[in-house]
């Protein structure tokens, strides 16, 4: 079942898939519990297109209605979605999500029918849920806090000075992450836009974090005995003084671009650790290849 769904999310055990008819549902994979979501048809400007036997076979989507296979969809429509908590039985959660060829924000309440987008003119690449409210970044570097409350959504931004750094020929992906104190942290990430996604050697993080008193923020140089997961994951961030196995002072990613599903079909996805000392990119040990498509994630186990 899982095998033929991309996953999108992954919070307090629980996955957020997309079948092969995008189709959306919150998953469980120990219990195998499941909980659908709204239907992407429920975003603004998103359509069907039927054969002639009444199965999707393509969506129209967006303003210029552009016409994509639901592989299409799969590759470059679907970014991330991050939960408010673990569904339970009072099934009390919010669930936001990136989504779209322009990257927009939507989210939606359990028991929700439709997604309810939110209007804005940035691009995002992260979401997380801090102190209670999401937290999302995008790619002018802007971080925005969003409570969604049942009358209103209620956005600030947070006004800081993320610096900007630009290494040629790379893409730039800018994750939030939660300290092990309580502080909001950003991390930058750099892959090679040609380079081969299986090559370690086209790796690079930085990460900040942020006074959320003087809203400044301030290079790490090291993490000491914290140590992060980025990916399609919700970030994390774990001690490893309670978790010896793992290295600190580093940053555990996965290959999390979903729009190399289609471009780099049948190559290996490469999971590795940032060393933040020497600034080197190393393999997890015992630790083979992954497929391509769907791509790796972190996942934290939950009988719940």
């Amino acid at each position: 079942m899982i095998r033929r769904r991309i996953c999108i999310g992954s919070c307090y055990g629980w996955l957020t898939t997309v079948d092969s008819l995008c189709n959306m549902y919150l998953l469980n994979p120990l219990t195998g519990a499941q909980i659908p979501l709204p239907s992407v048809t429920t975003l603004p400007f998103v359509k069907t297109v039927h054969d002639p036997q009444g199965q999707i076979v393509n969506f129209i989507v967006g303003q210029e209605r552009n016409e994509l296979s639901c592989w299409s969809m799969h590759a470059l429509f679907f970014s991330k979605a991050v939960l408010s908590a673990a569904p339970d039985a009072d099934n009390d959660f919010t669930i936001m999500m990136i989504y779209g060829l322009w990257k927009n924000l939507a989210f939606a309440r359990a028991g929700d029918k439709a997604w309810q987008s939110i209007s804005s003119p940035y691009w995002y690449t992260d979401i997380i849920h801090h102190n209670a409210k999401f937290y999302t970044i995008n790619y002018q570097r802007m971080v925005e806090v969003w409570g969604l409350d049942e009358l209103a959504i209620r956005h600030s931004v947070i006004n800081s000075d993320l610096p900007s750094h630009i290494l040629l020929g790379c893409i730039c992906t800018y994750y939030l992450v939660e300290s092990l104190h309580g502080n909001l942290m950003s991390v930058y990430k750099f892959q090679n836009e040609w380079g081969r996604t299986d090559n370690p050697k086209n790796i690079m993080c930085m990460v900040f974090s942020l006074d959320e008193q003087a809203l400044t923020w301030t290079r790490v140089e090291s993490l000491h005995e914290q140590t992060l997961f980025l990916g399609k994951n919700q970030s994390m961030c774990l001690s490893t003084v309670d978790f010896p196995e793992l290295k600190q002072n580093c940053i555990y990613y996965t290959d999390d671009m979903l729009q190399l599903c289609g471009s780099h079909q049948y190559m290996n996805r490469y999971v590795g650790i940032f060393y933040l000392e020497d600034e080197m990119t190393r393999p997890i040990d015992h630790l083979g290849h992954h497929l391509n498509c769907p791509p790796p994630l972190w996942l934290t186990p939950s009988l719940s």
